[in-house]
């Protein structure tokens, strides 16, 4: 079997499916990388200022002040 990438404008990605459909079942399977789709949303929230990140050192003195504040009697 082969292995084909395609890349699908968005507004033709509805027709595509109709075509891929058509085609002999078994013949052909289709998969969808929805990892990667996920992690290219994410880069263009962060790029685009909607997603808000915090420095790392930041968020391990945040994770080890609640850690302090929650065993601290312990």
């Amino acid at each position: 079997m082969q292995l084909v990438t395609l890349e699908i404008s968005d507004d033709y990605y509805d027709k595509f499916l109709h075509v891929v459909d058509a085609l002999p079942l078994g013949k052909v399977n289709f998969k969808n990388d929805t990892l990667k789709n996920e992690l290219a949303q994410r880069i263009e929230a962060i790029d685009s200022g909607k997603e808000k990140l915090t420095p790392y050192m930041d968020g391990m003195n945040d994770m080890l002040q609640r850690v302090k504040t929650k065993y601290a009697d312990s």
